[in-house]
């Protein structure tokens, strides 16, 4: 009979103690999930198919060359005056389709930091679903007709047409590409297809 009287009394003590052990363990493991930055540059993780970081490869030095070699369709030079810090700026498009290319934008910087500051302002102007792509808005307006696109208005008129093109951007290295898509997702998928057969 103590047996079994002492073996009750412990039953609510252990259990209590199973519960208080799963709550730390649930505990640890929320505390050290992954916060979605980048341990590159802090900056958010987002992206795509697999997940990418938006920021990434500061060491890193792209040329035009280097997208022509993996299959980018370089279709115009841009002037960057006005286009602050910028070396260069290419409009173009990508897809292992033919048939199905999506266009670009790409603008290279001296550094890594010069991609981030002033570049990063820039691709702000004229990426995403809040970006106007008009005259009296952009600080840099060459190339505002390839950033461009019109929203239908359901009718026989092409509706707005001071719509982004661009959906989202990432910087890699000194490179700054803007990549076309209807939101930033889309957008993001856009530019890891390209990145993906970039020499990292």
């Amino acid at each position: 009979m103590d047996n079994i009287s002492r073996k009750s009394s412990l039953r609510p003590a252990s259990f209590s103690l199973i519960l208080i052990m799963a709550a730390i363990a649930i505990i640890g493991i929320a505390c050290g999930s992954d916060d979605g930055t980048s341990s590159d540059s802090g900056a958010p993780a987002s992206g795509g198919k697999i997940g990418f970081d938006k920021i990434a490869q500061p060491d890193a030095v792209f040329t035009i060359d280097d997208l022509v070699a993996v299959g980018f369709k370089k279709s115009k030079t841009y002037d960057v005056e006005g286009l602050d810090g910028a070396t260069a700026a290419y409009y173009g498009f990508y897809g292992t389709d033919p048939y199905n290319r999506l266009e670009y934008e790409v603008r290279l910087y001296p550094s890594h930091q010069e991609a981030l500051d002033p570049g990063v302002s820039f691709a702000d102007e004229a990426t995403g679903e809040d970006a106007q792509i008009l005259e009296s808005v952009q600080r840099w307006q060459v190339g505002l007709t390839e950033r461009r696109q019109c929203a239908g208005n359901g009718g026989h008129h092409s509706g707005k047409c001071d719509n982004a093109k661009y959906g989202d951007y990432v910087i890699r290295g000194n490179m700054v590409l803007l990549c076309q898509g209807k939101d930033s997702i889309g957008a993001l998928d856009a530019c890891e297809d390209l990145l993906a057969v970039l020499p990292s």
